[in-house]
Order: C-alpha cells, then sequence, then structure tokens
C-alpha cells in the first residue's frame, strides 16, 4: 500500500512553495496581463458586435420607413394617375357629346335650308305650272315676268291664309 514519507512530502511542499513563488514573480503578471487583454478583447468585440448590430436594426428600420413611403408614394401617384385617366376620359366623353350635337344641329340647320331650297324650287315650279295652265286657258301668251308676279303675290296670300 501506499506509504506517506514524512520527508518526502516536506521536499514536495517546499518545491511546491518555490515553484509558486517563482512562477508568481516571474510568470503570473504576463499570464494575468494576458488573460485582462483576452477579456477586453472579447469585451470590445462583443460591444462592437452589439454596436453592429444596433446599427444593422436602425438601417432595417429606416428600410423599412423608406419601402413604406415608397409603398405609399406608388399608392399616391396610382391614384393620381387615376384620376386622371378619369377626368381625360369624362372630358373625352363630354367632347365628343358637344361634337354629337354640333353635328345634330348643323344637320337640323341643312335639313332646314334643303327645305327652304325645295319649297322655293316648288313654288317656282308652281308659278310656271300655274303660268303655262292660265295661258293655255286664255290662249294668249303674257308676258312671263308679269305672270310670275302675279303668282307670287297670289302664294303669298296663301301663305298669309294659312298662318291665320
Amino acid at each position: 500500500m501506499l506509504q506517506l514519507e514524512p520527508g518526502i512530502m516536506i521536499w514536495t511542499w517546499v518545491t511546491f512553495l518555490v515553484l509558486f513563488f517563482v512562477l508568481a514573480k516571474l510568470a503570473w503578471k504576463p499570464l494575468m496581463e494576458a488573460v485582462e487583454k483576452r477579456e477586453k478583447t472579447i469585451s470590445d468585440s462583443l460591444s462592437k458586435a452589439e454596436e453592429t448590430q444596433l446599427g444593422a436594426q436602425k438601417l432595417m428600420e429606416e428600410q423599412q420607413k423608406m419601402m413604406a413611403e415608397a409603398q405609399e408614394n406608388i399608392q399616391k401617384m396610382l391614384k393620381e394617375n387615376k384620376d386622371i385617366a378619369e377626368n381625360i376620359k369624362n372630358e373625352m366623353i363630354q367632347k365628343a357629346r358637344e361634337e354629337a350635337q354640333k353635328l345634330h344641329e348643323r344637320a337640323r340647320a341643312d335639313i332646314e335650308r334643303e327645305t327652304e331650297a325645295a319649297v322655293l324650287e316648288l313654288k317656282k315650279q308652281v308659278a310656271d305650272l300655274a303660268i303655262q295652265a292660265a295661258s293655255q286657258l286664255i290662249q294668249e301668251n303674257l308676258d312671263s315676268k308679269k305672270h310670275r308676279d302675279m303668282i307670287d303675290s297670289y302664294i303669298k296670300d296663301l301663305d298669309q291664309l294659312k298662318k291665320n
């Protein structure tokens, strides 16, 4: 079994303590400085990582805000374009209606002029027929200007009778 010898034990303790003091004087400070330096490097890295993360979050929030503004602007432009298109459509419809009304009025005026021209032509033909009929009845050729004046006055009389 294992026996404990007091001499080896004392020498072991003395060696341990001497080695401890030598290491404490020579190696302890550099070891502690290296550990502190490493702790500081890790701490700096963590703080930089936190700063970077905060910066990334801010950038992400700004990007989201810009995206929301862009979406809002797009919606606004779409609405404006829709309103403009609606206005253009309404203007085109109004212009088409006005043009149709003008065409209708022109057609009505043309019809009235044609009717008046046809009535005048008909009056001339009636006057000519009346002159021919009268000259055949009378068997005498009167001056056609006189006949025309007589027929015109007769037609005027008829028009006045018609109006009353």
